[in-house]
């Protein structure tokens, strides 16, 4: 973080690279509690709806417990005022950390409510907080990203959810090693505890199924050795996230993993609420969650295609000289 900035920094702990990571920032671990405020979960709420200026697709471990892996974790979020790393939240619900005194009093005085930020004001704050050439080192780190295809659809039963693997396997991608037969992946409760998947498939549709598991992860294989990895992430508005790490996948047999996920979206094109191509992960810090089903936003790179619902079009001024293809319920654009 840049010094002598008009935003308020909040929750950037030694551990969280606050001062540099130096002992001059408090300690994270000394700020944990075994109970946290009586008004933790509307604290937390407004922690969780804030608006995100800078997106990392990673995941970091828990600096406390070092079970489980924070995904997200160096992102940043900011109400106009503060800003605060995104992983904040996880360590505010699973270890009570308490917040700035002046930063919960903040949110108080705000009755809970985190005020919409508008596009020029979060890149401001992103330019100071990241750097004079923040723009342009965001974009050369996305540059260098690993490809990923993200598909968002209604949240899974367990009949779609084995419906949804048996169409994964009719395109060529299985959920259990061709040879050994095992599966393998974790699910993370909304307590934050991180469980491995014992116990077959019959488990693996129990997660997916399940408002229990924030995020789900397991192995896809496409013959013997190739492998990619896959998370479904539970949002809001009864919807699931589901993101391919395509880059896992050798480059001569790529596309043939593109394809095999097009050929299974295709079979459930009308529960589909949106999806992204992007071989080369040039638009991974896009806030594709919040662009495609949360409360807008724009993207400024384009990946390799791009599907949006057909009434969330107008809402993007940057495809207006678009020429889309309709697809079920969405209007799919492709790169120029």
């Amino acid at each position: 973080m840049t010094g002598d900035t008009m935003i308020e920094q909040a929750g950037f702990y030694r551990e969280l690279g606050g001062a540099d990571g130096g002992a001059a920032a408090p300690s994270l671990r000394d700020a944990a509690r075994s109970t946290g405020e009586r008004d933790e979960e509307r604290l937390l709420a407004y922690l969780e709806a804030s608006h995100e200026i800078y997106t990392v697709m990673g995941a970091e471990r828990d600096v406390i417990a070092d079970d489980v892996w924070i995904t997200g974790a160096g992102s940043l979020i900011t109400d106009g005022t503060y800003v605060w790393p995104t992983e904040l939240a996880y360590y505010v619900r699973r270890h009570h950390v308490a917040l700035l005194p002046e930063f919960a009093a903040h949110i108080r005085a705000r009755n809970y409510v985190s005020p919409p930020v508008p596009r020029e004001q979060a890149l401001a704050i992103f330019e100071e907080c990241l750097g004079e050439n923040a723009r342009a080192t965001a974009a050369a780190d996305a540059a260098t990203a690993k490809g990923f295809f993200i598909w968002y659809r209604t949240a899974l039963t367990r009949a779609s959810a084995q419906n949804l693997i048996d169409q994964l396997a009719t395109s060529g991608l299985f959920v259990r090693h061709p040879l050994t037969d095992n599966l393998f992946g974790f699910r993370d409760t909304v307590q934050g505890k991180r469980e491995p998947l014992v116990g077959g498939v019959h488990t693996l549709l129990s997660a997916l199924a399940s408002d229990e598991y924030r995020n789900v992860e397991f192995q896809g294989w496409m013959g013997r050795d190739e492998s990619l990895a896959v998370t479904v992430q539970c949002l809001d508005g009864n919807i699931q996230k589901l993101f391919f790490q395509i880059s896992d996948i050798p480059a001569p047999d790529r596309e043939d993993a593109v394809a095999a996920l097009v050929r299974t979206l295709d079979q459930d094109a009308a529960e589909c609420r949106g999806f992204v191509i992007d071989r080369a992960g040039v638009t991974a810090s896009q806030d594709w969650d919040r662009i495609l089903v949360g409360g807008g936003g724009r993207f400024t790179v384009w990946p390799d295609t791009v599907g949006i619902l057909r009434d969330r079009v107008g809402d993007h001024p940057e495809l207006a000289d678009g020429n889309p293809t309709p697809y079920g319920p969405l209007d799919v654009f492709h790169r120029a």
